[in-house]
């Protein structure tokens, strides 16, 4: 279906065709989407559609439909009125098509095209929270994904180990199925800063909740900072209020530690990432590919992150960072140490492959194209 495409693609500009993007946020269809929402917007009539928060896309010809949506929620009651919200909404935009994003929103998508008759093409960025679903919500949870999944019309993965995961658990056909470069990169946004002469830096950014490691980045940067000086460590990310949350108290603690530092959110990463030489993530959450650690390959950092799925994809151990295993803070502050005894030289050289590797298999001008061909198949223009 999808090498008949390449014949049709691009030839075809077609506003009548309706394509929805679905997120969990619109935060995240801001941060992470704008570059696939302006492309579509210039062959389709395009919706983005996210819960009620008070956000807007702020995106020209991008619409906004909004739905009620409690994104913590495990209540079956609760999850009942988000879904009846969502498939108001769908039906409302009366969409061709309607692209996915996050475990929860995706089952809503899958769920409501399945009855509307309509095209769904969900992107598994990582399981989330649903792995850690147990009893009759996990059991629910698994059946119905398992049911509306092998249902999708084309279903993206962000890696290899998720897609294998699914394929062998019989949750998805291989020939309407395909792996991605996580969501991409915008080359021309993030690129590499010139060498400084300041204190070697080390960049958390993430959720601020456990299971990214927060709480094992700050003992590696406190245990390292007792033979090491001149280093300084920067916390950066968006609170939190799940009961996975870090406690405030831990982020308040760092107020008083003079060389580490909570930068809180920051809505100019490309800045932020030219003030530093290593981004770390030692993340045990289930991952997609996190878009920290694409962000800084294309910046040209070092990465530490952890030997995770998801994770490992942007890391050539020793090449252009070190991969270390979950939760362990001595194997964290090692490879903060290693990075620390790096010469110039080869700070450079690890920093030349995070670049190359960006450009290799991150451009994500190759995400939109693949977005773009599966939706001219699905719409048969």
């Amino acid at each position: 279906m999808l090498n008949e495409t390449r014949s049709i693609y691009g030839s075809v500009m077609n506003k009548e065709i309706k394509v929805c993007f679905a997120a969990n946020s619109g935060w995240y269809l801001r941060n992470f989407r704008t570059s696939t929402l302006k492309a579509f917007s210039n062959h389709f009539d395009v919706t983005g559609l996210y819960p009620n928060t008070g956000e807007s896309l702020n995106i020209d010809e991008v619409s906004n439909q909004r739905f009620y949506c409690d994104a913590a929620s495990t209540n079956l009651l609760k999850e009942g009125l988000s879904f009846a919200s969502f498939f108001w909404r769908v039906h409302k935009s009366k969409c061709d098509v309607v692209f996915s994003f996050n475990p929860k929103i995706n089952l809503y998508a899958l769920m409501a095209c399945f009855f509307l008759r309509k095209h769904c093409v969900p992107n598994v960025s990582g399981v989330g929270v649903a792995s850690e679903l147990t009893g009759i919500n996990g059991l629910l949870y698994r059946s119905l994904a398992k049911f509306f999944y092998r249902r999708a019309s084309f279903v993206f993965f962000q890696n290899a180990d998720d897609y294998n995961g699914f394929l062998t658990s019989g949750w998805i056909k291989p020939e309407c199925s395909e792996v991605l470069p996580g969501s991409g990169v915008d080359l021309n946004r993030f690129h590499p800063s010139r060498d400084s002469d300041h204190k070697l830096c080390f960049l958390m950014a993430s959720r601020l909740i456990r299971q990214k490691g927060v709480e094992e980045f700050i003992s590696a940067a406190r245990e390292v900072l007792k033979s090491n000086d001149e280093a300084c460590f920067v916390l950066a990310g968006v609170a939190d209020h799940s009961s996975r949350a870090v406690e405030k108290s831990t982020l308040d603690g760092l107020e008083d530690e003079p060389n580490i530092h909570f930068a809180g959110h920051v809505e100019d990463m490309p800045s932020l990432l030219e003030k530093v030489d290593c981004v770390v993530l030692p993340s045990y959450y289930p991952e997609g590919i996190p878009r920290s650690l694409i962000e800084a390959a294309a910046s040209g950092k070092i990465i530490i992150t952890t030997d995770t799925p998801g994770c490992r994809e942007i890391v050539e151990d020793l090449e252009n960072g070190f991969l270390v295993s979950p939760k362990s803070v001595d194997q964290l502050v090692d490879a903060m140490k290693s990075v620390l005894c790096l010469s110039k030289e080869q700070r450079s050289s690890m920093q030349r492959a995070s670049r190359a590797l960006a450009e290799e298999r991150f451009d994500e001008n190759t995400v939109i194209d693949r977005y773009l061909k599966v939706a001219y198949a699905l719409c048969g223009s």
